[in-house]
């Protein structure tokens, strides 16, 4: 699979790019590769850096290149995947400082991020854009140097477990946990962020995350689908001071449509309430998509 993406939102943001997806020698190797141009406006809340900003948020324009490339070879006739993933982000930065001055701009400067990213990966879901049975497990472990051309020494572990189970033949139960530890000096726009329907990007950010979700999917009449999912996510600085960490909550609905019957290709919208925002959610496949 090989397409062009392109996006833009009210704040000025927009991004465009090219991507290469690849299921090669009967599904024994997978290639994931992206090229992207992107200008992105949002807001920067400081979590476990700066506490000042924790509810006044300032503007980051992150003006960048992405280079994304992930190769995984299956293990024997097994489920099993090992792999790697390489990512460059280099980006000219700037934070808008409400300082009033006419002639002040804000702060720039360039950062970029180097990463190499070791995967071992378990995947029997049935279909890889919309599943309704299987599991996806990904255990990986991300370093990052200046002999790289990043900034600064860090790395990251991470573990991603989601499930599917089929309770009948018109419903299905998805299961969803992530979790992120950060070591080393990591870039504050690289530490990890809850990643949930309703959160704020970048507002629940700190050297750890968990997130704990569920969701419903319901087919309620031939194509048409209902959904329905809440979740829990937590940042926190670490482990002692977990019960302090920065949480939110989040419920929500949506709908599916099958827009393909010969790949199980679902599209459809989220509607999300969180703790503090709401939003909505165009979704290509499944809301987790990995």
């Amino acid at each position: 699979m090989s397409g062009v993406l392109g996006g833009g939102t009210q704040n000025g943001t927009w991004m465009a790019g090219a991507f290469h997806v690849g299921y090669w020698k009967h599904d024994r190797i997978r290639y994931m590769g992206a090229l992207a141009r992107m200008n992105v406006n949002i807001g920067y809340y400081g979590s476990g850096m700066i506490e000042s900003l924790e509810d006044e948020p300032v503007n980051l324009n992150l003006d960048a290149w992405l280079i994304v490339q992930q190769i995984k070879f299956r293990v024997a006739e097994s489920d099993f995947f090992i792999g790697g993933r390489y990512l460059l982000l280099d980006t000219d930065n700037t934070f808008e400082v409400p300082v009033d001055l006419p002639e002040y701009e804000g702060y720039e400067f360039t950062s970029t991020l180097s990463e190499a990213t070791a995967v071992l990966n378990f995947d029997s879901r049935n279909n890889v854009f919309s599943p309704n049975k299987g599991f996806f497990i990904e255990f990986s472990g991300t370093y990052s140097d200046t002999w790289m051309g990043s900034d600064d020494l860090y790395g990251r572990i991470s573990a991603k477990l989601i499930g599917y189970f089929p309770a009948n033949d018109k419903l299905m139960v998805g299961v969803r946990h992530e979790c992120t530890y950060a070591l080393g000096n990591v870039p504050f726009y690289a530490r990890p962020i809850v990643v949930l329907r309703g959160a704020p990007l970048m507002k629940y950010q700190n050297n750890n995350t968990t997130v704990m979700e569920a969701e419903v999917n319901w087919n309620v009449y031939k194509r048409w689908n209902l959904v329905g999912f809440t979740g829990i996510g937590n940042a926190f600085a670490d482990f002692e001071s977990f019960n302090k960490g920065k949480s939110i909550s989040s419920v929500g609905t949506g709908f599916r449509y099958l827009m393909a019957r010969k790949f199980g290709l679902q599209m459809g919208m989220d509607f999300a309430k969180s703790t503090d925002d709401f939003a909505f959610y165009i979704v290509f496949g499944t809301s987790w998509l990995k």
